[in-house]
């Protein structure tokens, strides 16, 4: 995890400075992501892809990359997840989600411990996502996220699915590295 380049920022005060856009906002601290890879950027698309593809054919949700997501309401804590899924958007019209998404996916970062992914996964979780992947590109594995149950740990040669949450939609995992 970066180091704050703020602290004491106010909720507005990040929402609208631009130099702020691709930080988090933790407890009124202004935290910068790590930049990601070739390797990140390339699975991130291709996971947009096949996650717009699937929005396409069933027009329930829609994806987004590095949406702003508030996932605290009452620690106020905005994160911008890889991509995340937001299924039956209720807030039309609005900057970012007031609203921890229903599905997130974050794609670890080289100096991203995976214990802070974790922590991050679960925090989503808590604050309402019903489903969330963590990649772990150097693994190439895929570690699944759902409430109330233990984290599964997906390799090569398996397939990762949309569950009951997006049903039919499956991923080889070879596919994504």
């Amino acid at each position: 995890m970066s180091a704050p380049v703020a602290v004491g920022i106010s909720e507005q005060e990040y929402l609208t400075n631009p130099e702020y856009e691709h930080c988090e906002y933790i407890d009124g601290e202004v935290i910068p992501l790590n930049v990601g890879t070739k390797s990140h950027s390339r699975i991130q698309v291709k996971l947009a892809r096949y996650l717009d593809t699937y929005f396409d054919e069933r027009p329930i949700g829609y994806a987004a990359a590095e949406l702003h997501c508030l996932t605290n309401s009452k620690k106020r804590r905005f994160r911008l997840p890889d991509i995340c899924v937001v299924l039956n958007d209720d807030q039309p019209g609005t900057r970012f989600l007031e609203r921890s998404p229903d599905f997130v996916v974050e794609i670890r970062s080289p100096e991203d411990t995976v214990a802070y992914c974790t922590r991050k996964m679960e925090e989503y979780l808590d604050s309402g996502s019903r489903l969330g992947w963590l990649v772990l590109p150097d693994d190439q594995a895929v570690v699944v996220f759902k409430p109330g149950r233990p984290t599964r740990t997906l390799m090569s040669g398996e397939k990762l699915d949309g569950g009951e949450l997006l049903p039919g939609l499956e991923i080889e995992i070879a596919k994504l590295f």
